[in-house]
């Protein structure tokens, strides 16, 4: 039985047994049924020539013998038949034993026989087979009670009605009943084989996570909502120093025992498990620890994710975790030396820019025209390293989260306009036209009204956000126009500092805010830079809360937009 269309299509028995098997019962049923061939030809042949047998002139037994013979000669196709279509020798062979079946049938007393009720077996048996087959033995038991009854008999309908009757009734209802069992058997059989094959599917898939997950290089935990663990793989045994089986079912604190870097208990004050439900989204972390095997303590990155079962609704978390101690070192070892570097390095540039420009001072010095080109360039370089260093100790302490900032309430349209006054001589030294452009529309609509237009964040960092975006911008562009924008909506203020500079390739475009990246072409080499001031930027940014984007394209300009937080006041 298949299902199509919503429909239950009927199949037969022969289509649910395995092939080799059907092809094996098929051949032995044609090699039985030539036996009886020959035995029959046989004994026909020593009762014509050793007796004068009444049977032999018989015209029945003759069409046995016919059958006989075309048996015979039908078993050798049959062979190849059975090897491509085995159910098609099947029917074949079948039919042999119908035709002998029905000579014998008529031998004994046609309807009357004492072998036709066999009929009743036959149609039975063929029900469970075929629906077809069984259909196709009422209508040759039917057509052969009217042909004996008619045309042998010589007896009206009514006649044969009366007094074959009962076996025609008797043979419909079985059949009717025998359908109708065949039916519900086939079906028991299809569900059978279809369960057993989603059960075989659901094995191997289940083998095969299993695999996965007990070779996999990262420990895998998995909670229900009640935060008890109901899945612990190898790794995560090896980490832990539990065993699956005295983990599963635990609380989870009690086998994880997360910690902060302060020491403060995760999994009660600040459970990642509780905030994948409550947002629906994943969520990475790398701040966590644990007394791991041999009672040591482990750096933690983990990333958790909600379970949810087919309805959406959620049934638990999963977590991927690795253990990160020697990375963290690491880290910390570069931030050190990163910053006593940066520190050992600052001193010795400061003085060295100092000397320099008190050099290049008229009242101090009296230099010629040559040596002040060259003193000016070495100035300029010792400011650039200056540069470098202050932003390597920035992403130092932005990546060590060492960075301290002070929230407070300020109007950004201010210190925007502080910003452009700083870069208000810098601009006009390339023939850049720096200005602010009020936004067209400030009408804020909805829940917004009544709020001031002041911003949430850290001055001082907004204040190096904008530096850093205006002064690129200058460095891009040759005799062209920049302006600074600045528009609201009910939760954030947005800036633009949009420039008719070189613009940027948009290739470039997606690394542009990641660390150390710089866009290859002939302006920016001609520039220079560390490749260090928009990843401080979009850090900066994200830190408060807003997003930093930017829509160029190459020789029509950039426009640099980024949010901050409104304040609630």
């Amino acid at each position: 039985m298949n299902q199509k269309g919503g429909c239950i299509e009927l199949v037969s028995l022969g289509d649910l047994i395995e092939r080799d098997k059907l092809a094996r019962f098929s051949r032995y049923l044609s090699y039985f049924i030539l036996l009886a061939n020959v035995s029959i030809l046989v004994s026909f042949a020593v009762l014509a020539i050793f007796t004068r047998s009444r049977l032999v002139f018989n015209d029945f037994a003759r069409i046995v013998v016919g059958i006989a013979i075309l048996g015979i000669i039908i078993f050798f196709f049959a062979l190849k038949i059975n090897k491509k279509e085995p159910k098609s020798n099947l029917l074949l062979q079948s039919s042999f034993l119908f035709a002998y079946f029905f000579s014998l049938l008529q031998l004994t007393g046609g309807s009357r026989s004492f072998l036709f009720p066999f009929f009743y077996v036959f149609v039975s048996l063929s029900a469970f087979y075929s629906l077809f087959v069984s259909s196709a033995l009422v209508v040759i038991a039917l057509a052969y009670e009217l042909f004996m009854g008619t045309y042998v008999g010589h007896q009206g309908t009514q006649n044969i009605l009366i007094q074959d009757g009962p076996n025609i009734l008797a043979l419909i209802s079985v059949f009717a009943f025998s359908s109708w069992l065949g039916y519900m058997y086939r079906k028991s059989i299809v569900k059978k084989t279809e369960m057993e094959g989603y059960t075989k599917n659901v094995s191997a898939d289940q083998s095969k996570a299993e695999a996965i997950l007990a070779n996999i290089a990262d420990g895998i935990y998995a909670v229900n909502t009640k935060r008890e663990l109901i899945l612990f793989n190898a790794k995560a045994e090896e980490l832990t120093g539990w065993g699956q089986k005295d983990a599963i079912g635990l609380p989870c604190k009690k086998v994880m025992n997360l910690k902060n870097d302060q020491s403060v208990s995760i999994c009660e004050k600040d459970c990642p498990a509780l905030a994948v439900w409550n947002t629906g989204e994943n969520i990475t972390r790398d701040d966590m620890c644990m007394l791991g095997k041999g009672k040591k303590d482990m750096k933690l990155e983990g990333s958790y994710a909600p379970i949810k079962d087919s309805d959406g609704k959620v049934t638990g978390a999963i977590c991927v975790f690795r253990d990160i101690t020697k990375k963290k070192e690491v880290e910390r070892m570069r931030s050190e030396f990163v910053s006593t570097a940066s520190h050992e390095l600052r001193t010795p540039i400061t003085a060295m820019s100092g000397y320099i420009e008190l050099v290049m001072n008229n009242n101090v010095c009296k230099i010629d025209d040559k040596a002040r080109e060259y003193l000016t360039k070495a100035f300029n370089t010792a400011g650039a390293m200056s540069v470098l260093i202050k932003n390597l100790l920035a992403v130092t302490k932005i990546e060590d989260r060492k960075i301290e900032y002070h929230i407070t309430n300020f109007p950004l349209k201010e210190l925007a306009e502080e910003v452009i006054d700083v870069f208000g001589k810098k601009a006009k030294e390339k023939n850049v036209d720096l200005k602010f452009v009020a936004s067209p529309n400030l009408t804020i609509k909805g829940k917004a009204i009544g709020r001031s237009l002041d911003v949430k964040a850290d001055k001082e960092q907004i204040r190096e956000v904008l530096n850093n975006l205006v002064e690129n911008a200058i460095k891009f562009t040759e005799n062209g126009t920049i302006t600074v924008s600045i528009d609201y909506d009910d939760d954030f203020a947005k800036a633009c500092v949009a420039d008719t500079g070189v613009g940027i390739p948009e290739a470039g475009q997606k690394h542009l805010f990641e660390k150390f990246y710089q866009v290859d072409n002939s302006a920016t080499r001609a520039v220079g830079g560390t490749g260090l001031g928009l990843y401080i930027t979009r850090s900066i940014v994200e830190a408060f809360g807003g997003k930093i984007w930017v829509e160029s394209a190459e020789g029509k300009g950039s426009k640099f937009y980024f949010t901050i937080p409104r304040s609630l006041d």
